[in-house]
Order: C-alpha cells, then sequence, then structure tokens
C-alpha cells in the first residue's frame, strides 16, 4: 500500500480541509452534502472566517489507512471469533477461515454474515466503512458497549491473536487483508462502458479536484449574493449636491 502511505505524507503539506476531504473520501465513495456542508465551513475558517458549529478539521491519520509491512512478510487469516456487542451474534463462537482453497460462508438472512463482514472492513481499515455496526438490540442501552472482536492470525507461519476495539487504532497486522466487495469495489464504467481499474488511492486525486471545485462554485455563488447593487447609486453620479 504504498500509494496510500506517500498520500498520507503529501497531505501534511496541504490545507487542514484538504486533508479532511481526502480522510472522507478515502472512507466513502460519495461525499453527502452534509460533508459538502462541512468541508464549506472548514474552508472558510481557514480564510479567517469563524464557524457558528465550531467545526474542526480532521485531518487523515495513519491509523485510517493499511500499515507498511515488508514484502516479504505472509500473513493468513485463521478465525474470526469472540465478537462482543454485534448485532445479535452470540459471544465466544469462532468463525474459521481455511488456509488454503475458498472459505464459504452462507446463512439465513439475520444470521449474522453481514455482522462479520462489517466488523472484518473495519478491524482491516478497509476502503469503504460506511455500514455501520449496531449494538445488539435485545440488551439495555446501559449494557450495549462498544464492538470489538479477536482474531487469529499467523505472520510468517507464527500464530498470534490480535483484538480489534471499535473506537480504537485497528491492529496493524490486519491491515494487510485486502476487502473486496459491491461498496470497496474500484472499478468504473466509462461513459461506452469499457471496464477500467484505478489503483487503490490514485482516484482521490480526481475526486478532490470536483469537491475542490464545487466549494469554488458555492463560494462564488455566495459571493455574488453578498455583492452590492451599485446602480442604484447611478443617480447620486455628476453635478449634484450628493456628488460634490
Amino acid at each position: 500500500m504504498a500509494i496510500l502511505q506517500e498520500i498520507l505524507v503529501w497531505t501534511q503539506g496541504i490545507p487542514a480541509w484538504q486533508s479532511d476531504a481526502i480522510s472522507r473520501l478515502l472512507a466513502k465513495q460519495t461525499l453527502t452534502p452534509q460533508d459538502y456542508e462541512d468541508l464549506y465551513a472548514l474552508l472558510k475558517l481557514a480564510h479567517g472566517i469563524p464557524d457558528p458549529k465550531n467545526r474542526q478539521p480532521q485531518p487523515l491519520t495513519a491509523d485510517q489507512i493499511p500499515a507498511k509491512v515488508k514484502a516479504t512478510t505472509h500473513i493468513e487469516l485463521r478465525a474470526i471469533k469472540n465478537l462482543l456487542n454485534v448485532n445479535a451474534i452470540a459471544e465466544n463462537q469462532q468463525l474459521a477461515v481455511g488456509s488454503a482453497g475458498m472459505t464459504v460462508i452462507y446463512g439465513d438472512n439475520g444470521s449474522g454474515k453481514s455482522g462479520y463482514s462489517r466488523v472484518l472492513k473495519r478491524a482491516c481499515r478497509a476502503r469503504d466503512q460506511s455500514e455501520p455496526i449496531h449494538p445488539n438490540a435485545n440488551l439495555p442501552g446501559a449494557k450495549a458497549g462498544n464492538a470489538q472482536a479477536s482474531f487469529d492470525i499467523t505472520i510468517d507461519g507464527a500464530v498470534k491473536e490480535v483484538t480489534w476495539h471499535q473506537g480504537k487504532e485497528a491492529p496493524p497486522e490486519l491491515s494487510s487483508f485486502a476487502i473486496f466487495d459491491a461498496h470497496c469495489a474500484r472499478a468504473y464504467l466509462d461513459s461506452e462502458d469499457d471496464f477500467s481499474y484505478v489503483p487503490y488511492g490514485l482516484e482521490v486525486f480526481e475526486t478532490l479536484a470536483k469537491v475542490c471545485q464545487q466549494l469554488k462554485n458555492s463560494v462564488e455563488q455566495e459571493h455574488k449574493q453578498s455583492a452590492v447593487d451599485l446602480a442604484v447609486f447611478a443617480p447620486l453620479h455628476g453635478e449634484t449636491a450628493s456628488a460634490s
């Protein structure tokens, strides 16, 4: 993931609101109207215009992207287990992953497939993390804590257990796993239905340019609305008492 590491270094030399935009773009495929409102407020804040909501930029950080791993390091996922506060998934359960071939996970609706998937995406710092992890609705609110899960992995053949806690930095070892689903897909179709592939991370420059253009339009529109109409002063020009 050298591209994302270079992007992280690059964001340290740009305005904080732009780094915030990069952070959002790497976390979701499409920015919401609220995202644009936030970024517009942050842009104005960077130029000395206070924000009534006191929003502050949240620049891209190292824990949001895959950690550096040596190319020679071999990491395998063996099991996802001990999920807590994830939907109604039972505690002290283990979902084994085969070390070779393909592991197929199936079950009825509501059996927990999506719950495991969402945990895996958060723990592995997947590109898309827009789907929320819901707590167990059967528990009182006071008992529904943050989600967590444990993972059995092997690093160059050595077995290791790592734990992920929602709201805390994900274990760097897990960021070696690439998550691919309908939300994380980086494939695009152009106007002629040609299938093209954009390397993970590089598309952020194009989308950032589009964000900047939309914010520019917002600035121009606000400036136009705030401009003073000098035409009303036209009768005062020339040889009048006001003009002299």
